[in-house]
């Protein structure tokens, strides 16, 4: 670990000297450049408490050395493609734990979690002032992002996050655009040395197993990550009795969504539209992302199961329980309840986020000839192809 700090404090330095040239070479405003410039040691301070939590551990805290993870439930696929709605349908399981967006943020380590578990007792001894600001902020910050992928503090959320200390959680590309190395973990499973994906490995299953360390070593470990498409093989190396449901959706629809999605984010880092060279580099890993999980998928069809997102929204509780059943998974008679109420209300749901191509200079012809290979993969997994109408 103690090199993968150094690695780590490395990218974060080298981020940060990239803010002086990038108003010229991302065409950034140079306010937001500054701004960056000033707030990124701080944002750098959060992470280092999170690896000096790590250590602490070490001392107060060794039992989560012996912690068993045993058979976790991974939710990947494309951005976009339904993961979120498939995450929250599958939390609903009593027998499961799952990251929520607080964790990532203040808690990876046990310490961490414990600390700000104990503040936010306290917070609600005294009335809750601080979570009032926490909703204020939510809403005055965040609000832009609601129609998109609304954030709460305390709701299930990507464990991505768990690799901001180390530097490599893609979200960070929204605000260095040019960090290879980001690109890179993306493909983690085809462009990785033997000892970068130990590293990751090493890393991630700590903090997977303080997470069941503090919220029941009992429950089995439930994950959402749609940037970790890339990952798949490398997750059930790492998770030798994992097992993998994967979001599909039609690409007319997820690279628009994509792209859109980003654009709040971008805005607030300085970018008035999305650079030409990141959207073309964001339809390369979205094409990416769509072929290798149907490889995965091919390869090992015990660990991983494909579902549609059209599927998941007029059909969720029948589709997560095939789903489930084809890796052998036998859900409780709780958690079918709980899927029948959330299929009720899925079947309802008509999203507020509009977007279409040519917002982006693309048209729906160049989409398909573009992911022409990934459409056979979709026709041949389903016997079909039927674009999904509208924007979902």
């Amino acid at each position: 670990m103690l090199r993968l700090f150094f690695a780590s404090l490395w990218r974060g330095l080298r981020l940060w000297f990239s803010l002086v040239a990038s108003p010229w070479q991302d065409q950034r405003a140079w306010w937001a450049a500054l701004l960056l410039l000033l707030a990124w040691p701080l944002w750098m301070l959060l992470q280092l408490l999170h690896w000096f939590g790590f250590v602490v551990d070490e001392l107060l805290f060794r039992g989560w050395r012996r912690v068993e993870i045993r058979q976790p439930l991974f939710v990947l696929g494309p951005p976009r493609s339904g993961t979120t709605h498939l995450h929250h349908a599958l939390a609903l399981d009593p027998a499961c734990t799952t990251f929520q967006l607080w964790e990532g943020l203040f808690g990876l380590s046990v310490t961490g979690r414990r600390l700000t578990l104990a503040l936010v007792r306290l917070d609600r001894a005294i009335g809750g002032p601080a979570a009032v600001l926490g909703r204020w902020l939510g809403r005055r910050f965040g609000g832009a992002l609601d129609d998109v992928h609304p954030l709460a503090l305390d709701a299930p959320e990507e464990d991505f996050l768990a690799l901001l200390p180390t530097m490599q959680c893609f979200i960070l590309i929204a605000v260095f655009p040019r960090a290879e190395w980001l690109w890179r973990f993306a493909r983690l499973d085809v462009t990785a040395s033997p000892r970068e994906r130990r590293e990751w490995i090493r890393w991630y299953r700590a903090c997977v197993a303080k997470h069941l360390y503090v919220f029941g070593e009992d429950k089995y470990f439930l994950s959402k990550n749609a940037s970790f498409a890339g990952l798949a093989n490398s997750l059930l190396e790492a998770f030798p009795d994992a097992r993998i449901i994967a979001c599909d959706r039609d690409p007319q629809q997820v690279v628009p969504s994509q792209l859109s999605s980003l654009r709040p984010a971008l805005q607030a880092v300085g970018f008035a539209s999305m650079p030409v060279d990141l959207r073309d580099r964001l339809v390369d890993l979205l094409e990416f992302d769509y072929l290798h999980l149907q490889q995965a998928a091919a390869q090992q069809p015990d660990r991983i199961v494909i579902v549609a997102n059209a599927d998941l929204k007029d059909r969720l509780a029948i589709t997560v329980t095939d789903a489930l059943k084809r890796l052998d998974r036998a859900p409780s008679a709780e958690f079918l309840a709980r899927l029948e109420q959330a299929s009720t209300r899925s079947r309802g749901f008509r999203s507020a986020h509009h977007y279409t191509a040519a917002e982006f200079d693309l048209s729906e012809q160049w989409i398909a000839k573009r992911f022409a290979d990934v459409n056979r993969g979709r026709e041949q997994r389903t016997g079909s192809h039927d674009p999904e109408p509208g924007n979902v």
